[in-house]
């Protein structure tokens, strides 16, 4: 069943968004970019079909934005007629793919929707989840370090596939991994002073393995330490 497009009214308070109204009721407020790519006008008559199109269109734009925001932390003042130096800095925040997901599913945006904005987005270059992976580990290495078999578990937590994980893990260089290894042993070996040598390193071996680090690493570890 076909409807006529009666009105396509401006939105004082949202200048990006027109309001359509079918056979003179108001039926969805949309962004004005759609107004133009569907080809809309006074008086159009439009199937069913295409309504849907627009209003799928419609929420898969408004998946994108949000995701966006999301993206990007704006911070500082926001006044256009202050020098350059003090107007506000964009900083960009990382999420995964998968987390991005999550945060539109609880937003209640449909599966197509995310779906289509996600893919948008890859493609866009704002969702890269190997740069994800990759910038996490240098974070996570300068505030927490661990072993490669923890960083992996944690980005694969974290929604990002185990091949990239797996990749970007690989990066990480034995001798780096073994110098931090030994880093995190020597200050945590202070608090074993008092005790025997045989239950220190035992204590030490374990808490080598639950950061990560692999057996050959822990125990070249623990020998250098005792």
């Amino acid at each position: 069943m076909k409807q006529t497009i009666t009105d396509i009214q401006e939105i004082p308070e949202l200048p990006s968004h027109r309001q359509l109204f079918l056979a003179g009721t108001p039926f969805v407020v949309i962004h004005a970019s759609l107004i133009e790519k569907f080809g809309l006008r006074l008086g159009l008559e439009i199937e069913a079909e295409t309504i849907e199109k627009i209003i799928a269109a419609d929420e898969v734009m408004r998946a994108k934005n949000y995701a966006l925001r999301l993206l990007r932390e704006e911070s500082g003042k926001t006044a256009t007629d202050e020098p350059e130096t003090s107007r506000p800095t964009v900083k960009p925040k990382r999420y995964s793919k998968s987390e991005i997901a999550q945060k539109l599913e609880r937003e209640g945006f449909s599966t197509d929707a995310i779906e289509t904005s996600i893919a948008e987005l890859i493609r866009s270059g704002h969702i890269r989840d190997r740069k994800f992976a990759e910038n996490w580990i240098v974070r996570r290495q300068k505030s927490n370090p661990r072993g490669k078999s923890l960083l992996k578990r944690e980005l694969v937590d974290k929604g990002i596939d185990k091949e990239t994980a797996e990749q970007v893990v690989a990066t990480v260089e034995t001798e780096d991994e073994t110098k931090v290894a030994l880093e995190i042993a020597q200050k945590r070996a202070k608090q074993y002073k008092r005790l025997p040598m045989h239950v220190a390193k035992r204590r030490l071996h374990g808490f080598l393995a639950r950061r990560g680090f692999g057996s050959d690493i822990v125990r070249q570890v623990v020998e250098q330490i005792f």
